[in-house]
């Protein structure tokens, strides 16, 4: 036993030696490792953190890289790869494969498609290898910005178009100059655009994104690209009317409504070949089309309706699912003349709102608000149903009621209040009180042409038009949502506004 616990003892003894022979005295060959930082990735377009920059479409970028090593000697390589973004899944992008645009420390390379690619930088020396990742947008100045259609005293149509980079409100520091003032002719050369009447974008089926611009004595409809405004079709509207004047148009599921001058309403199936042919709604008429753009409780994204206000027969229209079925309010508006009508509440629960006058008494007014319901069985929408939520007040009028069929009515859920225009003046109306504690504000010249809301709800772009103005006759103005206080003017960048909203890309 002894004899054991003596041989354990040496080796651990032996053990011993050993480890403290290894402490720190070796005198081998030891080589350090150079490591790898990029340091500042930069160029035009570029912003402060170099993971995002823009540039144009077909226009060389130019990118610069700077690196930095812990041991000077060493040579440094560079590769730069990009990939064209596809799409995102869970916030990660799906991209093509990478391909290589320079193996320099600069590069110097012209993209040619729209849209987004991650841009891969990779700097080696002989030990390794460290990345930076970087997303560039290429972008053909028409992706994201505000939008207006006009026409001139002649008739000739143009497409106004005031770029951004990231967002909307960009716009509130934007100038008049930064205005393109006929990006209609610049980007569509050979198609002519005469009596501009209506633009919509399209939010459903095949089209979807697509812009959508009316010409009324073309009887014609052009189909624009999301991305760059490039005509992709020109659509006769002529076939499904043989004489139409259109001037209005409002999508509807996978179809198009279009209303004559004469009010009728018709609605055709639209695909990658344009309008097919008349299908529904040809009895149809009234004095305004309205755009009703409901949550799409099937797919996720919005739909929209047409709403038609038939004041010969009393009665609302709407047209209100898949299967061209129609709906209407029935005798709600009996003895009465609707006087308008807008969408209220937020976007997956929106409840239509309607103004109406008796027609021999100017001095009351009522206020309905139907409860809208969505049926899926019948992939139907009930835009009149009566259930919990429906309500009608009436008021007696202290001055003649400034809305009429002519305005526009911009709900803004961020305040609960309604935006309307009538002339020059500009009206805030929370609508569950009276209309005489509507706010209101007047333009700085000329008379209101349309309205639009930012994607915030924010503010409130204004088209104007001055007659009396000497050269473009058309401006446009922001305002507060808030205290309707202006924020920005942009005096004489268009013709008369016929239409206005602000674009994403999409």
């Amino acid at each position: 036993m002894k004899k054991y616990l003596y041989v354990l003892l040496l080796l651990l003894g032996v053990s011993a030696g050993m480890v403290s022979c290894i402490h720190d005295d070796t005198t081998g060959f030891v080589k350090e490792i150079s490591n790898i930082t990029i340091t500042k990735v930069s160029g035009e377009g570029v912003d402060e953190d170099g993971k995002f920059a823009v540039a144009e479409l077909m226009m060389p970028v130019h990118f610069e890289a700077e690196a930095e090593q812990t041991l000077e000697g060493y040579e440094l390589s560079y590769e730069w790869k990009a990939g064209f973004i596809k799409e995102y899944n869970d916030g990660e992008p799906v991209m093509d494969s990478l391909f290589l645009i320079s193996d320099s420390k600069v590069v110097e390379y012209s993209f040619g498609r729209v849209g987004e690619f991650l841009v891969r930088l990779r700097v080696s020396n002989e030990f390794g290898s460290t990345f930076h990742y970087m997303t560039l947008e290429i972008k053909a100045g028409m992706e994201r910005g505000l939008m207006i259609l006009s026409s001139d005293e002649a008739g000739k149509g143009s497409l106004t178009f005031c770029s951004v980079d990231r967002e909307a409100n960009e716009l509130l520091q934007a100038k008049a100059e930064d205005f393109e003032q006929d990006a209609w002719s610049r980007i569509n050369p050979d198609y002519e655009l005469m009596d501009a009447r209506d633009m919509v974008i399209m939010d459903y089926g095949n089209s979807k994104n697509s812009v959508f611009v009316l010409s009324e004595s073309q009887q014609t409809m052009y189909k624009l690209e999301q991305n760059t405004l490039l005509v992709l079709d020109k659509i006769d509207l002529s076939i499904i009317i043989k004489d139409i004047k259109p001037v209005a148009i409002v999508p509807c599921w996978q179809y198009m409504a279009v209303m004559t001058d004469a009010g009728q309403v018709v609605c055709s199936d639209l695909d990658n070949l344009g309008l097919i042919n008349e299908t529904w709604g040809t009895e149809m008429k009234g004095e305004k089309c309205y755009r009703g753009v409901y949550k799409d409780d099937w797919g996720g994204g919005n739909v929209s309706i047409p709403i038609l206000a038939d004041n010969e027969n009393e009665k609302l229209i709407g047209y209100v699912n898949t299967n061209n079925n129609i709906t209407d309010s029935e005798s709600d508006f009996q003895g009465r003349r609707i006087v308008n009508f807008t969408l209220v509440g937020p976007t997956n629960n929106r409840n239509l709102l309607v103004v109406s006058k008796p027609k021999n008494n100017s001095d009351k007014a009522w206020v309905t608000t139907y409860k809208s319901i969505t049926n899926i069985l019948d992939n139907r929408f009930d835009v009149f149903s009566k259930g919990d939520g429906y309500q009608e007040r009436e008021y007696t009028l202290a001055a003649p009621l400034a809305l009429d069929i002519n305005s526009e009515m911009i709900y803004n859920g961020n305040y609960n209040v309604i935006f309307y225009n009538n002339g020059s003046t500009i009206y805030r109306w929370r609508y569950t009180s009276d209309f005489s504690q509507a706010t209101r504000v007047a333009l700085p010249a000329g008379e209101i042409a349309c309205m639009a809301a930012s994607p915030d709800g924010e503010y409130l772009y204004v088209g104007a038009y001055d007659a009396a103005a000497a050269g473009l006759k058309g401006s446009v103005y922001i305002y507060s949502t808030k205290d309707l206080q202006l924020v920005n003017s942009f005096v004489g960048v268009t013709d008369k506004p016929v239409k206005l909203f602000y674009k994403d890309k999409n």
